[in-house]
């Protein structure tokens, strides 16, 4: 191989690495997106508790799981915490791709920070750790996972772990509107970014 075409393809292979994949998304498409997920996965999680509210007190609408009697509270919230794993975790994993519903319908998706395909392990660290326990108050699941705290220990932790869940989501908030990269402590927990799909 001549010299001149050994320079041309290092220059390609240059030009391909330095060139994004990926375009970034509008912060209104993500925040919509948001909305959707929000209430969608709130529905979701809420399903098992509701049919558990059904059956005891005839009524979808008791939601408090600290208020149902003897062990129905701890049962209908784990079922309502592996409830949401599946939308908020498994269903991005393996189903669609870095897309939960809410980024499906706005064509947007969650990529690895090297812009690859996300994996088990992002997606676990950005949903659950991420959202649900460290930003913990926007979510359903955060409020589900603070009752059934409550009921294993007896510590009443839901009003307090709600305020700084909320302190910790504006920040978050903030980092997405004013920074560069435009990514929210999730992202940074899981070592995602959230782009445009192709």
């Amino acid at each position: 191989m001549s010299k001149k075409n050994k320079k041309s393809n290092l220059v390609k292979k240059i030009d391909k690495s330095a060139k994004k994949r990926y375009e970034d998304v509008p912060l209104t498409r993500r925040f919509l997106s948001y909305l959707i997920d929000w209430y969608l996965g709130g529905l979701v999680t809420a399903f098992p508790i509701a049919m558990i509210s059904q059956k005891l007190f005839g009524s979808v609408l008791k939601q408090n799981i600290l208020e149902f009697p003897n062990h129905y509270g701890l049962i209908a919230g784990c079922l309502g915490f592996v409830f949401a794993l599946f939308y908020f975790v498994a269903v991005p994993t393996w189903i669609t791709k870095g897309q939960t519903l809410g980024k499906k319908i706005c064509k947007i998706q969650i990529v690895k920070d090297d812009e690859e395909e996300i994996t088990f392990k992002n997606m676990f660290l950005r949903q659950l750790v991420g959202i649900i326990v460290v930003e913990g108050s926007l979510v359903t699941a955060s409020a589900i996972w603070h009752q059934v705290f409550t009921l294993l220990t007896g510590i009443e932790i839901v009003s307090g772990l709600m305020y700084v869940g909320l302190a910790v989501c504006v920040v978050s908030a903030g980092m997405v509107i004013f920074t560069k990269d435009h990514k929210a402590i999730h992202d940074y927990i899981g070592s995602t970014r959230v782009v445009m799909c192709k």
